[in-house]
Formats: structure tokens, sequence, C-alpha cells
């Protein structure tokens, strides 16, 4: 995919905290250093990275809930900050995330049908009429069935939450999907189905992923490309396979060294998440 293809793009994006602040004492934090990333159509880019890389930073400027300190965003060719009002309504809609936690990002006490159909409404995506039929529809399209509308977001398990929580995304009809580790509070098991249900989402809608997680398994398994995030850069960046298989810094190489020293067993996981998830 060329960078010229790209639906949404950063370009030397800095973010710096703590400068001038009342409690700052003068210090700066450089979140993000000077990052470049693209997205292109029906691509999953992967950010990795340890707590602290500023992953989840660049994920709310690209998700226009940060603003930079300098560089800038675009999405389909024109830049975040110089939108009119009508642009940023469209590209908030076609630029949708799914959390890591859907306990906490599911209204506990808003019924699931009343969760989607308030977005729906909002974004003018059904009728007062028609809204109910679409929330099923949703419901059907992330594999859960109707009866779920109906229940308390206390009453799913966790991979119902996640998956109501990516029935609300797609419900926008974005072209984005921001997924800021999407995975990490499930089990094993079930991140496996989610990783499905994702893939398969991305095939039916054409929709683009970048997929920000710590588990390297996981990327390796969604992500077409991947940027490995160290300090606020990006350390290393390019195709997955290659870059897990061969990695060219130290960092990265670090990076999955410890992932098989914390996790003896890591290797069967991903064999495991593989063969759930129906990769080839």
């Amino acid at each position: 995919m060329s960078a010229d293809d790209a639906i949404l793009r950063a370009t030397d994006v800095s973010c710096v905290f703590g400068a001038g602040g009342m409690f700052s004492g003068g210090k700066q934090v450089r979140a993000v250093d000077g990052v470049s990333l693209h997205i292109g159509p029906q691509e999953t880019l992967g950010i990795v990275g340890e707590s602290g890389s500023g992953k989840s930073t660049m994920a709310r400027v690209l998700l226009g809930l940060q603003k930079p300190t300098s560089g800038t965003v675009e999405f389909d060719g024109v830049e975040y900050s110089k939108m009119n009002r009508a642009q940023r309504w469209q590209f908030h809609q076609s630029v949708q995330v799914v959390f890591q936690d859907p306990g906490t990002s599911l209204n506990p006490r808003k019924s699931v049908a009343k969760i989607l159909s308030e977005v729906l409404k909002l974004h003018r995506k059904a009728s007062d009429d028609a809204v109910l039929d679409r929330v099923i529809e949703v419901l059907d399209s992330v594999g859960l069935p109707p009866e779920i509308a109906y229940r308390m977001p206390h009453e799913l398990s966790g991979g119902q939450k996640q998956r109501v929580a990516i029935g609300r995304a797609i419900a926008m009809e974005p072209k984005v999907i921001i997924a800021d580790e999407a995975l990490s509070a499930l089990d094993v098991s079930i991140q496996a189905q989610v990783l499905k249900l994702m893939k398969d989402l991305q095939r039916d809608l054409k929709v683009s992923y970048v997929f920000i997680s710590h588990d390297l398994g996981v990327v390796r398994e969604i992500a077409d490309r991947v940027a490995v995030m160290h300090n606020g850069k990006v350390e290393e960046t390019g195709v997955t396979r290659e870059v897990l298989d061969n990695p060219q810094t130290a960092y990265t190489q670090g990076l999955i060294a410890a992932r098989f020293i914390a996790n003896p067993h890591e290797a069967r996981r991903v064999r495991l998440a593989k063969e759930l998830s129906g990769a080839a």
C-alpha cells in the first residue's frame, strides 16, 4: 500500500506535556516525539510498545481528542486543524474507537439497546421507527443474539461487552477503527474469537484498523504493518512479519525476547489464538 493512498495520516506529530503548567516545575514530558504514521484502505497498522511508550497518546491524537504540540493529522487529505464543522462531524463518525475495558466504556445504567440506539439516532444512522431493527442488525453483525439488546452491561460476559463496543463503533459505518488494547482484558480463547470477528468485519465492511497493543502475538496475527514505539518515538516500522521475524533495532529485539522470557507458555498461546482465529 502506497503512503499516497492513506486514509488517515500523522506527520511529524509531537505532544509535549507539563511545559509551563502550574505544577510542572518547568519540566517537559515528550509523550510523542516526531511520529509519522499512515493507514491505508482496509489495512491494519499495529502500534506496539511498553507502557509509557506513547501508544495511547498517539491514539488520542489520531482520534482528534488530543491536539498535538506540533505536526499534523489528515483524514482523506484534509488536515484536522483546518476542518470546518461539517468535516469534523464526518471525521468523528468515520474514525471510531474501541477501548481496552468494555466494562467502563459502556454505560452501566443503560441497556445495550439504549446504548446503541442513542448513538444511531445522534448520528442519524437510523430513524426512530427503524432504530430497534438496526440495533438487532448491529448485534447480529458482531455475533450476538437479539435478546442481548435487553440486557444491562453487568449481565454480559467480557467477550459480549467487547462485541457490543465493537458494534457501537461499526454502527457509525467508519472508515477507520482505532482499537486501543481492545483484547488485553479478555481471556485467551475469547481474544481469539474477537480477533476473528474483527478480521471478518474488516473483510465485509472494508474498514481499516489501528491496532494498539503490547501483545506481539496478537499483533502478528492481525496487523499488515507494525510501528514499534519507544519513549514517544517510532523505533522501527515495516511489514509486521518482517519486523517481528528480523528486528533491526536492539529495542525491538529486546521487546520480542522479553515476551517469551516473561511467559514460557506464550508460543502455545499464540498457536491456540491462530487456530481459533482461523488464520492460515
